[in-house]
């Protein structure tokens, strides 16, 4: 028997940040369609986060996303639902039918990865939230979603069979170890697993500071660990989607440079010249020719002839 290739999609929280114009894009002269077709040069995925608070993003934006990331066949887009679903609770049809425009016109073109349903602490665990998960896996059946749920009273063994049973899959979240909050599982669903990574400052998600919140880099100790979890994800899924969401600082892209080194155990990486301007740490990781032409300042310099 042929046995089963498997894919570990590693990404962040979003591609448009501008902190990346000082960590990860050669300047911040650059448009967006090409800040992304450049980020999928170096990662495999990328959440789509517009789409939790800006109801106006359309199937055109999705046009552009797909025609961006063109030139990585691997590339796939995790989609955050709007806010309306997750933190106001509410099905509305127009919603509705803009969010699931936006779904096909990826799934079309084969780089829908995930639909991903966040949903806040304050959602518990009670029979009205079971019920809502069960209309939600309704509206937005036929598309692969993904639930994050963060209150502790979701931490039961038969969480993922429940998932399944409302046609959604679970995340895997890594938070601060606090009091109520959900431990990091290692579920999959439907040869699909989710590991999403916000990193461990317990004083941010105290004061409830959004950027304070996912301001965290993940140590050496603490990356080995992440390995390890990847590790068993993929024996238990064939693709795995690894999304940093410590983005404050542009943390996320360092560390998840350092994911990919460590999972393709490789000597060197090609990594961008401003992320070793801004961690110097991962020099060690970087090829030697890096720190001069790395890809993206190699493109500057290419347009600028």
């Amino acid at each position: 028997m042929k046995k089963t290739k498997k894919e570990i999609l590693i990404g962040i929280g979003g591609w448009e940040h501008e902190v990346l114009d000082h960590c990860f894009y050669p300047s911040g002269n650059i448009d967006q369609a090409r800040k992304l077709a450049l980020y999928a040069e170096q990662f495999d995925s990328a959440e789509v986060r517009p789409t939790f608070w800006d109801d106006s993003i359309s199937q055109g934006d999705a046009v552009d996303w797909t025609a961006s990331v063109a030139g990585n066949p691997r590339f796939r887009f995790s989609v955050k639902l709007h806010r309306s679903f997750t933190h106001e609770k509410k099905l509305m049809p127009r919603a509705t039918r803009g969010m699931r425009s936006i779904l096909h016109e990826l799934s079309r073109h084969n780089k829908l990865g995930a639909v991903l349903a966040q949903f806040p602490y304050s959602f518990t665990n009670t029979g009205a939230n079971r019920f809502y998960l069960l209309k939600l896996g309704e509206v937005f059946s036929g598309f692969p979603l993904f639930v994050e749920l963060r209150h502790g009273s979701w931490d039961e063994t038969g969480l993922p069979e429940f998932l399944c049973e409302q046609r959604l899959q679970p995340v895997n979240v890594d938070l601060p170890r606090l009091r109520q909050y959900t431990s990091c599982r290692a579920d999959a669903g439907d040869g699909v697993a989710y590991l999403r990574l916000h990193g461990r400052n317990e004083k941010g998600w105290l004061v409830n500071a959004v950027d304070a919140r996912y301001d965290y880099l993940y140590n050496g100790r603490e990356m080995r660990e992440i390995k390890r979890r990847v590790d068993r994800l993929s024996e238990k899924a064939d693709r795995v989607f690894v999304l940093f969401n410590n983005t404050t600082g542009g943390k996320g892209v360092a560390n998840a440079l350092q994911l990919q080194h460590a999972l393709q155990d490789t000597r060197s990486e090609h990594l961008p010249a401003s992320a070793l301007r801004a961690f110097p740490f991962l020099q060690p990781i970087a090829a030697k020719e890096t720190g001069q032409t790395g890809f993206l300042e190699t493109d500057e310099l290419r347009r600028a002839m």
